[in-house]
């Protein structure tokens, strides 16, 4: 069995809190685009030419400075949208999905060719005031970049940076980012789900940019998260090595198994109800095999594992812990 996150995989920490959430009304479904065919290679080199002006105006911030910054973001309180009551029909939800979804990118110096490159995520804003929910993991560089910044675009390829994260829970692998966007519509997020329901992605696969798929939620199972077992110490010269100790477990966490296809590239996007309601976030993949040293790679099916929006919603809802004015229901 082999099983990936569809970006690069980071910490473990748990952020979620009880409180209230303000409700907006949700701008009406946005027109359809009239520039129905995606050029994925005209929207990369505009992204990257935006992104090389913001570098040189001194705009960006490094994505390791992000990083760091994961373990400490405390939980805030958004205006969020309030959910959608009626299923709409599948061209509409998509048009919808398109206007909120945004590419979560490094844009990086290479180590191996020394040009600057971008690599996208995905994600979903939360509102008009740059909030982007993304996966936890897609923020931390790799180790094939020299240099990174984190950035959002979208299909047009308008680009913001991304100033700051907001609020994270890696347990989860979710997290809120503030960007210098203004205006987005945000996606209404939904807790309560059902298994058989019909969901939807719309995402970034391996650089093929707003790619709409549909599928069920399969499945609602726990999970525990992997903690590193402590190292023992070098066994003295001539001494028997000691025997693996089992990886110990984290707590259970809820998870989400859906059937609408997504790969690496996805990570953040929405998995959406036919209403236009975020109930999950794409997170990770895991592929069965009938035998691992079969050739050729002998496939059985691909597990598509999201985080439940009721993880988000925690986040969102948890007052900070300095803030303490009553705010209503």
């Amino acid at each position: 069995m082999r099983s990936f996150a569809v970006g690069c995989l980071g910490w473990l920490l748990a952020s979620s809190g009880a409180g209230s959430v303000a409700q907006a009304p949700l701008p009406s479904t946005p027109a359809p685009r009239t520039d129905t065919s995606i050029d994925d290679e005209a929207i990369e080199q505009r992204i990257l030419q935006a992104c090389a002006a913001l570098r040189t105006s001194g705009r960006l911030v490094a994505a390791k400075e992000l990083a760091d910054q994961m373990t400490t973001a405390a939980s805030v309180v958004r205006t969020l949208p309030a959910e959608h009551k009626n299923v709409v029909s599948g061209p509409d939800l998509h048009d919808l999905a398109q206007a909120s979804c945004r590419m979560v990118g490094h844009y990086y110096l290479c180590r191996e060719c020394d040009e600057w490159h971008f690599t996208a995520a995905s994600g979903f804003c939360l509102d008009g005031e740059g909030a982007v929910a993304t996966c936890a993991h897609v923020v931390a560089p790799d180790d094939g970049m020299r240099a990174s910044f984190l950035v959002t675009a979208d299909l047009h390829g308008a680009v913001w940076p991304v100033e700051k994260v907001l609020v994270a829970a890696v347990a989860n692998d979710v997290c809120v980012l503030q960007t210098s966007e203004r205006g987005a519509v945000g996606l209404p997020l939904r807790g309560l789900v059902r298994t058989g329901e019909r969901v939807y992605c719309l995402s970034h696969p391996d650089h093929q940019f707003g790619f709409f798929s549909e599928g069920l939620l399969a499945r609602q199972f726990l999970a525990r998260a992997q903690v590193e077992a402590p190292k023992s110490a070098e066994p003295k010269p001539g001494a028997p090595a000691a025997a693996a100790k089992p990886e110990a477990k984290g707590p259970a966490l809820p998870w989400l198994h859906v059937t609408c296809d997504f790969c690496k590239g996805s990570s953040g996007a929405p998995i959406l109800d036919a209403m236009g309601n975020v109930v999950g976030v794409a997170q990770s993949t895991t592929t069965v095999l009938y035998d691992e040293a079969a050739v050729p790679v002998d496939t059985q099916m691909v597990f598509k594992t999201a985080t439940p929006a009721a993880a988000l919603l925690a986040m969102v809802r948890a007052p900070a812990a300095a803030d303490v004015t009553p705010r209503k229901r």
